[in-house]
């Protein structure tokens, strides 16, 4: 419990820290990991990359949402599936909301395709932070298998590396938007851990009475 809200402080503190995106030390972060990232572009991995980034797309994951929210629904986990479509819908609407408020401008140089809409922070890191960690989360408590942890952790990672990459990200974005979906996360985990013990407890009292 207490390492849960120490993360969510740490991930509000970070967020505070690159939401000063104009700071100095914030503006040297994002031109020399920017610099750095565009120097491993080649023609091969340009491809891939440029694949790979539709891992992050609205369609694609309104697709997986909606099919894992259904198999929720199938098995009667009402609320998981409703906390998983909520793990979309409220960081979609949440990154929109802070981009608002803002309203910094994508990088304007080398970028490999044309993005609108404000840059910070980066609703694929964010969202895709959210939704993967939290679908990864509810599968594990079915299957628990290490890998789905990893695998759950490893794509919104490489999906943030993969919009500086292609040039439409600041560093600081994608690290801000990370920041926030995980906080998202700890706080949909939380609620389902919290509905389990309900559903334990009355379960337990059920027993007991037919007992």
């Amino acid at each position: 419990m207490k390492k849960s809200y120490l993360s969510m402080m740490v991930g509000i503190l970070l967020f505070t820290i690159f939401a000063f995106y104009e700071s100095t030390f914030v503006v040297s972060f994002d031109f020399n990991q920017r610099e750095w990232m565009l120097s491993l572009r080649t023609e091969s991995l340009k491809i891939i990359v440029l694949a790979f980034t539709h891992v992050g797309d609205a369609k694609v994951l309104a697709g997986l949402c909606l099919m894992g929210a259904i198999v929720h629904f199938i098995m009667k986990r009402w609320k998981n599936g409703l906390l998983l479509i909520g793990s979309i819908l409220v960081s979609y609407g949440l990154n929109l909301l802070v981009k608002s408020l803002f309203e910094r401008e994508r990088p304007l140089t080398d970028r490999l395709l044309e993005e609108d809409g404000y840059s910070f922070p980066s609703g694929n890191a964010m969202v895709g932070t959210s939704f993967y960690l939290f679908a990864a989360f509810l599968l594990y408590e079915r299957y628990p298998k290490r890998w789905i942890l990893v695998a759950g952790a490893i794509l919104p990672f490489l999906l943030g590396v993969n919009r500086v990459y292609i040039g439409v990200h600041y560093p600081s974005d994608i690290l801000a938007g990370f920041t926030l979906g995980i906080v998202l996360f700890i706080l949909l985990s939380k609620l389902t851990a919290k509905h389990a013990k309900q559903v334990e407890s009355v379960n337990r009292n059920n027993t007991n009475t037919a007992v």
